[in-house]
């Protein structure tokens, strides 16, 4: 069983670091479809890589976060980013939410 939503009736807040990371996902994919290899292998982790030059590859730790196999993969984190994000979101607050 998937779930396709929740009640958010006791929600204080708009999850709008919620939207934003779920825009920026999308964004990301789109420009890494586009991009190809290249695209993949300059912004994703590459272990042997980034303990050669921590400083130079150091911005992949962040950039790996938006990237996704496929539409699947995609689809189904942006439905439990969807889903549960907004809750802790309003739980946390924005900052540490995002920070989190």
């Amino acid at each position: 069983m998937f779930p396709i939503g929740d009640d958010d009736s006791s929600r204080r807040t708009s999850p709008i670091v919620t939207y934003a990371l779920i825009a920026i996902n999308l964004l990301f994919f789109f420009v890494e479809l586009s991009g190809g290899d290249p695209f993949i292998e300059q912004w994703s982790v590459i272990p042997r890589r980034l303990l050669a030059n921590p400083g130079g590859d150091f911005l992949t730790i962040f950039t790996s976060m938006f990237m996704h196999a496929g539409w699947l993969h995609l689809g189904g984190n942006m439905l439990y980013l969807w889903i549960f994000g907004d809750n802790v979101e309003d739980s946390f607050g924005h900052l540490k939410f995002l920070i989190f």
